[in-house]
């Protein structure tokens, strides 16, 4: 049996539970560049008072991608991370259905990596954009 069977996390394309709640389906992925592209399916538990996808699932969403961009570059598979920092900016209206969401590595050092990530509806409206610093490693 292989350590990725034993241990999931080691497998570079094990989702966590989270990812699974937000519905996030990867569509395209670059280690090289950090790049990571998916998509993520907005329902009803998802909607605020407003009517909109509460901004916590945007952000949720976008630490996801920064994460997942970050994740892909690792060396070794499984090496621990943790978001020390995101910003979330709202600029669009974020209706119910899929969302696509773009997330990319703008800098990676050995210890702390930074991140940006963008959401758009299906038509392709920028919804919200972010930024994520993360700590690699123990």
């Amino acid at each position: 049996m292989s350590e990725a069977a034993d241990n999931p996390t080691l497998d570079p394309d094990w989702e966590s539970p989270a990812a699974v709640t937000l519905g996030k389906k990867v569509l395209e992925k670059d280690p090289a560049r950090g790049y990571i592209r998916a998509s993520f399916e907005a329902g009803d538990a998802f909607v605020n008072r407003g009517g909109r996808i509460f901004g916590g699932f945007l952000s949720a969403m976008l630490d996801g991608l920064c994460g997942h961009a970050v994740r892909l570059t690792h060396e070794v598979p499984g090496t621990p991370q943790v978001t020390l920092e995101l910003k979330t900016s709202f600029v669009g209206r974020a209706d119910k259905g899929k969302l696509i969401g773009e997330g990319w590595v703008r800098h990676r050092g050995r210890s702390i990596a930074f991140a940006e990530g963008e959401l758009r509806n299906e038509s392709g409206e920028l919804v919200a954009r972010g930024s994520a610093t993360f700590k690699i490693g123990r």
